[in-house]
């Protein structure tokens, strides 16, 4: 088989890598040949009929150039792992929102399937008219390998996160102050390319961000904070860092959002909170008892294993590329 991907974005964005980049070595190897164009780049027809099917990943095309890459494609497949139809960071003009709509029902009415990362992203899709199955977002097992995790008396809650959501992370700050205050054993570490711009001085480890640095950074904590933001947009995420706060064998308390919710697979290992009493009670209880800490983090690693690795949802995303 040859697959034709055309991604959202290079090497860098997190979306095309986890969606796509990081299976093509699999994907190699099972026999099917892929080619990944440049970000944006539509290709000839000529180019489009040597490929049993064509990706596209993430990237809303005009209603023109889907109609011509339904026309040319022996199978249209469409991924997406965001609720790209809400805005993201600041409101949608009318004519964003109207362009925003027009193009995702073109794009989903016109693939023979689209692959989305949570039941939330496939629940609206199917209004849209779309064919959808769920492919969870994933990560490679054995980029985290499990390990032990000393026990050095102290306590370390730890966030990961791009820049540009630092902001979740600070709106925390009078929950976390408080929780270091009660709790003098319990540091704070930052795994970022800046750091927080917290209101006072509460204290915190600053991990400089580095490309690859994740496992090693996130395997230092003992308890991962995800707070995210309560917008429409965000309902649909499948957060990478829960995944790999699983994949760390770590507990992780995250805001209850849609795409949040499902990830646990029943087992648990993820807590939510919603308001500060919430987070303040969730640390407490997670911080005062150091067995179900471990447990919880047992959970995770497991869970992780069972539902989130690379080489669980590969088979998934193989049958659906071929048709199967």
């Amino acid at each position: 088989m040859k697959l034709l991907v055309l991604p959202f974005g290079d090497a860098a964005c997190a979306s095309t890598h986890y969606r796509v980049l990081q299976y093509l070595d699999m994907l190699r190897k099972d026999g099917i040949e892929c080619d990944v164009l440049a970000p944006g780049k539509m290709p000839r027809p000529a180019e489009i009929a040597g490929y049993d099917a064509v990706l596209v990943q993430k990237k809303l095309f005009s209603c023109r150039q889907v109609r011509n890459l339904k026309s040319q494609s022996k199978r249209l497949l469409f991924d997406i792992d965001d609720a790209t139809w809400h805005p993201h960071g600041r409101k949608h003009s009318w004519w964003t929102r109207w362009r925003t709509n027009r193009r995702l029902q073109s794009i989903v009415r016109a693939a023979d399937l689209s692959l989305v990362a949570n039941q939330y992203i496939a629940s609206h899709l199917n209004v849209l008219g779309g064919n959808t199955r769920v492919l969870p977002m994933a990560l490679k097992a054995e980029d985290w390998p499990p390990s032990e995790r000393a026990e050095s008396g102290r306590i370390r809650l730890g966030w990961s996160g791009a820049p540009v959501n630092l902001r979740y992370l600070e709106a925390l700050e009078p929950v976390l102050a408080q929780i270091m205050s009660e709790h003098p054993q319990v540091e704070l570490a930052v795994f970022c390319g800046s750091q927080p711009a917290f209101k006072t001085t509460t204290p915190f480890i600053h991990l400089p961000w580095r490309q690859g640095g994740e496992p090693d950074a996130v395997k230092s904590f003992h308890i991962g904070l995800l707070p995210l933001p309560t917008d429409a947009f965000s309902q649909g995420k499948s957060p990478i860092k829960a995944l790999q706060y699983m994949a760390a064998g770590i507990p992780t308390i995250s805001t209850p959002q849609a795409g949040a919710l499902e990830l646990p697979g029943n087992s648990g290992c993820l807590l939510f909170a919603k308001t500060p009493d919430e987070w303040h009670a969730q640390l407490t209880e997670i911080i005062c008892h150091s067995d179900k800490r471990k447990e919880l983090g047992l959970q995770a690693r497991s869970t992780f294993d069972r539902h989130y690795s690379t080489t669980h949802i590969f088979p998934l995303l193989r049958n659906h590329l071929l048709g199967a």
